[in-house]
């Protein structure tokens, strides 16, 4: 058996992300000392590890409770990989916005480079230039946000 503290060293966590885990329903300790301490077993260490571990693959806490809830709410092993399989559907179209939202912003962010790229030989004061009315900032119909907050007066 382990206090909070050692389990939280031995998970990589702090004891305030195991008191919240456990105000989520996520995690409990194994027994209490007299004193009140809370002791946990490799159990809930092991549970610690996969809470985690959901976390980095994109899992939020809510879902991941539900994912520990399903061993008790269904009946069969079928009715349990029918449940993960709809689980991982929607992680999977989360993915694919994700995915798509990184895609614009690597697309803004290669404008934004081709642009500047023009503005390389620009040899202008900065209290004296007006990039708004330069030839590099006019040939383009859209200029990313990123440059106007340069430039913005």
């Amino acid at each position: 058996m382990m206090q909070i503290g050692d389990l939280a060293n031995r998970a990589g966590v702090t004891a305030r992300t195991i008191r919240y885990y456990e105000e989520l329903g996520l995690i409990e300790p194994e027994e209490r000392t007299g004193g009140g301490f809370r002791l946990y077993s490799d159990a809930q260490l092991r549970r610690l590890k996969i809470i985690q571990s959901l976390k980095e693959l994109g899992f939020d806490l809510e879902r991941i409770r539900d994912l520990f809830l399903l061993k008790t709410q269904r009946a069969t092993g079928g009715e349990l990989a029918t449940s993960l399989i709809e689980h991982l559907q929607w992680q999977q179209e989360e993915i694919g916005a994700r995915i798509l939202h990184y895609q614009k912003m690597m697309q803004r962010n290669d404008q934004a480079i081709e642009i500047l790229n023009g503005c390389l030989c620009c040899d202008k004061e900065i209290s004296e230039r007006d990039c708004h009315q330069c030839d590099v900032y006019c040939q383009h119909d859209e200029v990313p946000d990123v440059i106007e907050s340069s430039i913005f007066e």
